[in-house]
């Protein structure tokens, strides 16, 4: 919750958090769970989130599942060194850590049609924009997962929380306090009751542990104070994101976001009010899943094989990657490699796939996802053609189509395999131009490969920078030239 390093950041192996101990909540701030809780367990949509970072290590917080695909947490849960962000939802946190694997590169979690699962993983994030992290204000984010989990969500209080107001608070953080700053306890979701106390003052201003947003009467407008003394429960450490959750008229409520404790998780509680920041929240709710997805057209480059490759890309607004299987709402029929996308993963990519056709023909693509009108978008031989600026996309274009069509299995689709090729195409046009040449003749050489299954080894192991893609084994003397390049100068 707080700002303040506590030690347990880890760096463990993606399995091995059972044999290394507690783990930091997720910020430079202690973790911990609910103080004096009366039960363990509660809301299924209350999870935990699971962050594992560039440097190794492991962050640890809490969050609300308020919508389709989308949980509501603290901003400060979610550091900019955050590398994979696991969602989980299950009873028993240190037996299911066994459900989570890994390719060698990354975490994965059972694919979300595939076998039964307690945990789900961010497909992206967002902070809040209004957040301050200098003011420790405006402490909200949103996290949009690859699946819906089996529960609905929780939605949120949309009127202002006023005084004395009997409310439940809930994390996966500590429970025990050995030290003003050190929480233990954590990866068990307990539940207790306290009470609201209004809005905070300047008096919850404390030097010793600064929280620079009391001073401001704006910002205190925007936060809840809930009562932490005794009989009172109290949120802790790792609780940081999880929910004041209000009772209406038999329904329950996410009615702010916890983020700040006293020291030793005594006292008082901290909230971002719901209501403060609806705008916010409500487009992310459009964003689990309703928003724009669109395809596009990028150019025509002619491809080795002598007739030309349409090259069309898509643009998914959605915080979420986005399902659409072959069919009336995903038809190209001249994509007979069947090479476009069935998954859309969020953001703008321009180079997704290429559909061959002759001077004369029209490559089309018809798009119909959910939520979204019918558009297709036409290629002919009249289009435009690929430019010198984008020979690094048009060339990965070809590449992996040529890949993604010989004998071999796919280990990837059409678009991820575009954009790995692109991010080190791009690296070695800018920053190592004297190899370029070496890496296009290698490209080039392999765009023109055939097919057949003579012509790949499905089982050689290439060098990471070439990526995941078989290997063209009539290309092994330009592969050579190109790697020789980047290891040793040429």
């Amino acid at each position: 919750m707080r700002f303040r390093k506590t030690g347990y950041v880890l760096v463990c192996g993606l399995l091995s958090l059972a044999a290394c101990g507690e783990i930091d909540d997720g910020v430079e701030g202690q973790t911990g769970d609910i103080i004096r809780a009366t039960s363990n367990g509660g809301r299924d949509q209350v999870v935990m989130l699971y962050g594992v970072l560039t440097s190794g290590g492991r962050e640890f917080c809490s969050g609300s599942y308020y919508a389709p695909r989308v949980v509501v947490t603290a901003a400060h849960c979610l550091p900019g060194n955050t590398y994979q962000l696991f969602i989980y939802y299950g009873d028993n946190f240190q037996q299911d850590l066994s459900e989570l694997t890994s390719d060698g590169f990354i975490g994965l979690v059972p694919p979300p049609l595939g076998a039964p699962s307690h945990w789900s993983q961010a497909d992206s994030w967002q902070i809040n924009p209004a957040y301050d992290a200098n003011l420790n204000a405006q402490d909200t984010a949103v996290v949009f997962m690859d699946r819906k989990p089996p529960f609905d969500p929780l939605p949120l209080y949309r009127n202002r929380v006023a005084a004395n107001v009997p409310v439940t608070i809930t994390g996966w953080g500590s429970n025990a306090t050995p030290t003003p700053t050190t929480g233990t306890g954590y990866g068990v979701q307990r539940t207790g009751r306290t009470v609201t106390l209004g809005s905070p003052t300047a008096a919850d201003y404390h030097p010793d542990d600064p929280n620079p947003g009391m001073l401001d009467p704006a910002v205190r407008q925007t936060v809840i104070k809930t009562n932490g003394i005794t009989p009172n429960s109290n949120g802790c450490f790792g609780d940081s994101g999880g929910p004041i959750i209000l009772n209406q008229f038999g329904q329950d409520y996410v009615a702010g976001v916890f983020y700040w404790t006293g020291l030793s998780c005594e006292d008082y509680n901290l909230s971002t009010r719901i209501d403060s920041f609806l705008p916010f929240l409500d487009l992310s709710y459009k964003r689990g899943g309703q928003d724009v997805l669109k395809p596009t057209f990028a150019c025509v480059t002619p491809n080795p094989q002598g007739s030309l490759t349409a090259i069309f890309g898509y643009q998914n607004d959605n915080g979420v990657a986005i399902s659409v299987p072959y069919g009336s709402k995903n038809a190209s029929a001249r994509d007979t490699s069947g090479l476009r996308p069935t998954r859309f993963e969020t953001g703008v990519h321009p180079y997704a796939f290429g559909v061959d056709f002759l001077t004369g023909q029209t490559a089309s693509w018809t798009f119909a996802p959910d939520n979204n009108p019918s558009v297709t978008v036409n290629a002919t031989g009249t289009s435009p053609r690929c430019t010198a600026a984008q020979a690094v996309d048009s060339g990965c274009v070809l590449q992996c189509r040529a890949q993604l069509r010989s004998a071999c299995p796919r280990v990837e689709e059409s678009d991820n395999c575009v954009a790995f090729c692109a991010d080190i195409g791009h690296i070695i046009a800018d920053y190592y131009p004297t190899c370029n040449t070496q890496r296009v003749a290698w490209q080039n050489c392999v765009a023109a490969t055939a097919p057949a299954a003579v012509n790949w080894s499905c089982t050689a192991t290439l060098p990471d920078i070439l990526g995941k893609g078989p290997e063209a084994l009539a290309c092994g003397s330009q592969q050579g030239a190109y790697i020789n390049c980047l290891y040793y100068g040429g």
